[in-house]
């Protein structure tokens, strides 16, 4: 039984940058309950290992960027979804920036707030490379 027959399959592709979902978004600390409540239910890989650690984790009051790097493959019956960088301030008292991949549906990321204007891209561009040069941590969302 070959299961792409039963079961249609929808491939991994790259967001490039010209494409148009290309775009960075900002989550709330209660989008990203909204997503992990979703990607649990839809048991994707690429998510907090509980609420708890996801509150204790991510600063509530920081927005998130999401940044889209794939469009998930899998099964077409399976609601779209991109694997995004996130990159947040840590939940610690030094507000050292981290940055992780986390699954969000695409219908979820379409809701999200979108960066356009060039003033308020330069700025998350500006602080993102900032903390790559000064040293962000790769969060394990375990």
């Amino acid at each position: 039984m070959n299961l792409t027959e039963d079961r249609p399959i929808r491939q991994r592709s790259e967001v490039q940058w010209g494409d148009p979902d290309f775009t960075v978004r900002v989550a709330t600390t209660d989008d990203l309950l909204r997503i992990q409540r979703e990607n649990v239910a839809n048991e994707w890989a690429r998510r907090w290992s509980s609420e708890d650690t996801l509150l204790r984790q991510v600063e509530s009051v920081a927005g998130v960027f999401l940044c889209p790097l794939l469009r998930n493959g899998g099964p077409t019956a399976e609601p779209e979804s991109y694997r995004c960088w996130a990159w947040f301030v840590l939940g610690t008292e030094d507000g050292t920036r981290g940055v992780t991949l986390l699954d969000v549906s695409r219908a979820i990321f379409e809701t999200l707030p979108e960066l356009e204007s060039p003033t308020e891209l330069r700025r998350v561009i500006k602080a993102t490379m900032a903390r790559v040069m000064l040293g962000s941590r790769f969060e394990d969302m375990w």
